[in-house]
């Protein structure tokens, strides 16, 4: 994860490069993480680094809202059981939803991944299985237009059936 310019986007190439972004984004978040994936990559979303930092965000600021839009748990639940397992216990914190199964999905930018911490930084996956893309810790507007679709998307998600069998 290399930057030249302080101001530009920090580019991402592979798993190391997306742990270190999204770990220095829980620990600047100080009220809401809006993820979106059309894929779930356990090396990543179930690392028990990540997941830890985000257990002690949210034991030390209750307040703090994560609302990820997931593809349904039957495609990931296995492979990120410590997920499943996190989000069963932060239900307030950690909302786990997926789209609704009407939705149609074939806007470009939803065979990407992204997520928006604050309204201040974007993590953007353009490769989300390849784990390729950027990290941009300051306000742009292309970060303005995903979080713009994220809640639009969000609007027409719901809990995911698969979770909700489980009691999540």
């Amino acid at each position: 994860m290399a930057n030249d310019d302080q101001n530009s986007p920090i580019a991402l190439n592979g798993l190391d490069d997306s742990r270190r972004a999204l770990l220095d984004m829980l620990v600047g978040m100080r009220r809401t993480l809006c993820l979106y994936t059309p894929l779930v990559r356990a090396e990543l979303y179930g690392d028990a680094e990540i997941l830890a930092a985000i257990r002690s965000r949210i034991v030390s600021q209750p307040r703090l809202r994560l609302h990820w839009v997931l593809p349904p748990a039957r495609e990931w639940r296995n492979a990120c059981p410590r997920l499943a397992r996190l989000g069963e216990r932060l239900t307030s914190s950690l909302i786990l939803h997926t789209p609704i199964p009407e939705e149609r999905l074939d806007r470009p930018e939803l065979s990407q991944a992204f997520a928006i911490v604050d309204e201040r930084s974007l993590l953007h996956f353009s490769d989300p299985r390849r784990l390729i893309g950027s990290y941009d810790p300051h306000p742009n507007e292309r970060m303005k237009q995903l979080l713009e679709l994220f809640r639009e998307l969000w609007s027409r998600t719901q809990v995911d059936p698969d979770l909700q069998r489980l009691g999540l």
